[in-house]
């Protein structure tokens, strides 16, 4: 099981640990698409894992509640992200009808920071209006992990901070594609 490792909190010079050890986390996630006694895992394996991946983001996310983790990362554009308790709330809560692909979300949502470090920049798109008026914009980002995943991040009107939104799939993605720009 993924290993804890304690993260500085460079703005309030506190500590968060993120349950996630990079080498141990994807041989995990390659886990979840091997065969194991010959079988793959049924539909109903990945919903259990999902749901125990959910818990755990969410103690996670306790530890979040009056104080969001901050950093600040470059990766094609500098973001100031802060985390929330509701941030990984909402991430967890947003499933699609593949219980594989949610798992492997729920996993993600563990470790933002160490997905945006890696990851692919896609592009911005602006919001849609009369949608999300706290926002300015969504940048969107890659990464693959036995399945395309897209964290979308939202720039926040009210300043220069960055959020996670969701991490989506290429399905859902596909609907948004046509509105980037670089």
């Amino acid at each position: 099981m993924p290993l804890a490792l304690a993260r500085s909190n460079p703005e309030s010079s506190k500590y968060f640990a993120t349950i996630f050890d990079y080498p141990v986390f994807i041989s995990y996630l390659c886990t979840l698409n091997m065969k194991q006694n010959n079988n793959h895992r049924t539909e109903e394996e990945y919903y259990i894992e999902s749901k125990r991946l959910r818990a755990e983001v969410m103690q996670i996310a306790e530890s979040l509640k009056g104080n969001p983790m901050r950093f600040v990362i470059t990766n094609e554009i500098t973001m100031r992200v802060e985390i929330t308790k509701t941030d990984l709330k909402t991430i967890v809560s947003k499933n699609v009808g593949d219980d594989k692909f949610n798992a492997i979300k729920n996993a993600l949502a563990k470790d933002i920071r160490g997905y945006l470090e890696k990851a692919e920049y896609l592009g911005w798109r602006p919001v849609a209006e009369g949608k999300h008026v706290e926002s300015a914009y969504f940048a969107y980002f890659s990464r693959e992990f036995g399945c395309r995943t897209i964290l979308c991040m939202r720039r926040m009107a009210d300043g220069d901070i960055f959020k996670p939104y969701a991490i989506i799939n290429d399905y859902t993605f596909s609907v948004e594609e046509k509105n980037l720009r670089k």
